[in-house]
């Protein structure tokens, strides 16, 4: 289990990490007197890809409308979905830290296991149970 953890706690830091690069190199892209917007196509693209992989959904859906203004060179329209895309992810961002906290009392749980599986249990039971209402139903 601690293993496991740890690499999804590595996954979410890493793709977190990534695609707040990413956004801070389209906002200051954007304001180059020239924008590339097959440059900007390419990084929406790489958020895309990477919010796919994670499960992302919301974000994922936000890179479309960056891709579309994109392929319509609005700069405007491009600035609104970013200013989307970010609030998204920053939404999906804290949902996830909530996961990675879970993840990692469950993993001290696992490794100090000295009470008895039944604690444990109960212990394992209410962090899922309170993770799952964090993540899913907005309950803080």
């Amino acid at each position: 289990m601690v293993g496991r953890a740890d690499h999804f706690v590595q996954l979410i830091n890493t793709y977190c990490l990534n695609v707040e690069t990413i956004l801070s190199k389209l906002e200051s892209y954007i304001d180059l007197p020239n924008v590339d917007f097959s440059n900007l196509a390419a990084l929406a693209t790489e958020i895309e890809e990477r919010s796919s992989c994670i499960g992302a959904e919301h974000v994922r859906l936000t890179c479309l409308d960056l891709m579309r203004a994109c392929d319509q060179m609005q700069k405007q329209n491009f600035c609104q979905a970013l200013s989307w895309t970010k609030n998204e992810f920053a939404h999906t961002r804290n949902k996830l830290q909530v996961l990675v906290q879970w993840l990692l009392n469950l993993s001290a749980l696992a490794a100090s296991n000295a009470d008895g599986a039944e604690d444990y249990e109960a212990r394992s039971k209410t962090a899922k149970i309170e993770c799952y209402q964090v993540v899913f139903l907005n309950v803080q």
